[in-house]
C-alpha cells in the first residue's frame, strides 16, 4: 500500500481536478501558480495537461482531462517525500492563495447575503463579512463544502493547515516545530514499521480515520495506539500501565507496584514521607490521562449520564480528534526516544 502522505497527495490532487472550491479560469491559472512557487519547469513539463481551454478559443481543452496525473506527478515531485518541505510549503501557499472563500461556502455567498446585499458581498468580501460579523474560520472549517473540508484534512496529514488572513485564505504550519526534530508521520511510521509494526498499523489507520473526518473511530484508534505502544516493556501478567510506569522517569516510580494508584491519587499511602511533600509522577499522570480523554471520547462517547430522564453523551468532534491525533504522535516520539536510554539500561 502506498505511504499516507502519498495519498493525502493523490486526494489533494483529485480534489484540485474536481474543480469546485478550486477553479481554474484560464489556460494561465497554473502558470502563474507554478511560477510564483518557483517550479515553473514543471510547467514546461505539464503544462499540456493544465490548461483547460485550447488556446485561444474558449473551447475545452482535450488534454485538460489529464489534468489529475498531472498536478499529482507535481506535487509528488516538489514534496519529495518530505524532503522538501520548504519548496512544497511555497507551492501549497500559492495554491491556496487562489481559492476564493466564495466557493468554499456551502450554498455560495447567498447562504449568507440576501439580494441587497450580495453586489456589495462580490465586490468587496471582507468589508461585507466584517459588517455581518461573520467569524470567517467557522465558515471555513464548520460551513465549508465537503470538498473543501477534506482538502483541509490532507493538508493536516502534510503538517499544513488553513488560515484567514487580510480578506484572503492563507497557509500555515499545522505545528511550529524545530527543523532538527520534525514530527513528520512518515518519520514515526518508518520507526513503527521496524520496531511495532502492529502499532505502525494502527497509526496509519488513525491518520486514514482523520482524513476520513471519522473523530470517534479516529479517537479509538490513538486509544488502541497508547496502550499497544508501552504494553511490550510490562512485566508479565501485568497491564499496559506497568509498561508505562517502567519507561516513565518520573522520581521514585519504580517503587510504585501498582501503576492504578498513581491514577487513584493512593500510591504516596505506600512510602513513609520525612516531610510533607509527595510525589506527583507528572509524566505518568498526562499519559494516562490521555488515555482516559481517548476512551471518553473514543470507545466510550456514547456511554452518558443521566439526569432527569435526559442522557447527556460526549459529542466528539474532529477538533477533539485533531487534539488527539497530535498528542498521541507526542507520545509516540517520547516513547522513542525514551527508549534509546532505557534500552541502553537494559543493556547493562
Amino acid at each position: 500500500m502506498d505511504r499516507f502522505d502519498e495519498i493525502a497527495l493523490s486526494r489533494i490532487a483529485s480534489l484540485l481536478e474536481k474543480r469546485t472550491f478550486f477553479t481554474t479560469p484560464s489556460n494561465a491559472t497554473w502558470e502563474r501558480i507554478l511560477s510564483n512557487a518557483g517550479q515553473s519547469q514543471h510547467y514546461e513539463t505539464y503544462g499540456y495537461a493544465l490548461k483547460p481551454y485550447k488556446p485561444g478559443t474558449d473551447w475545452d481543452n482535450k488534454s485538460f482531462e489529464g489534468f489529475y496525473s498531472a498536478i499529482k506527478n507535481i506535487l509528488k515531485m516538489v514534496y519529495s517525500d518530505g524532503k522538501n518541505t520548504d519548496e512544497f510549503n511555497y507551492l501549497m501557499q500559492e495554491i491556496v492563495a487562489d481559492v476564493k472563500i466564495e466557493n468554499t461556502i456551502k450554498g455560495g455567498l447567498k447562504a449568507i447575503f440576501n439580494n441587497s446585499e450580495l453586489r456589495k458581498a462580490e465586490e468587496d468580501l471582507d468589508k461585507q463579512l466584517k459588517k455581518k460579523n461573520v467569524d470567517v474560520m467557522t465558515l471555513l472549517l464548520d460551513k465549508s463544502i465537503d470538498d473543501f473540508k477534506q482538502f483541509v484534512h490532507n493538508l493536516h496529514i502534510l503538517n499544513l493547515d488553513i488560515s484567514y488572513s487580510d480578506g484572503k485564505i492563507v497557509l500555515r504550519p499545522f505545528t511550529q516545530q524545530t527543523s532538527d526534530e520534525s514530527r513528520n508521520p512518515s518519520l514515526l511510521i518508518d520507526w513503527l514499521s521496524s520496531e511495532h509494526p502492529n502499532i505502525a498499523d494502527m497509526y496509519e489507520e488513525a491518520i486514514e480515520n482523520y482524513a476520513k473526518g471519522q473523530a470517534v473511530s479516529c479517537i479509538s484508534n490513538c486509544r488502541n495506539i497508547i496502550a499497544g505502544i508501552f504494553t511490550p516493556y510490562k512485566d508479565d501478567e501485568n497491564k499496559w500501565m506497568m509498561g508505562l510506569r517502567n519507561l516513565s522517569t518520573d522520581a521514585y516510580i519504580e517503587n510504585v507496584k501498582a501503576p492504578n494508584n498513581i491514577s487513584q491519587e493512593s500510591a504516596n499511602d505506600k512510602f513513609d514521607f520525612e516531610n510533607d511533600k509527595r510525589f506527583n509522577f507528572p509524566r505518568y499522570k498526562l499519559i494516562y490521562q490521555l488515555y482516559a480523554y481517548t476512551c471518553d471520547l473514543g470507545a466510550h462517547s456514547t456511554e452518558a449520564p443521566k439526569i432527569g430522564g435526559k442522557l447527556y453523551p460526549e459529542d466528539t468532534t474532529l477538533k477533539d480528534a485533531q487534539l488527539c491525533l497530535r498528542m498521541t504522535e507526542d507520545v509516540l516520539i517520547w516513547v522513542r526516544e525514551r527508549l534509546k536510554t532505557f534500552e541502553e539500561t537494559l543493556a547493562f
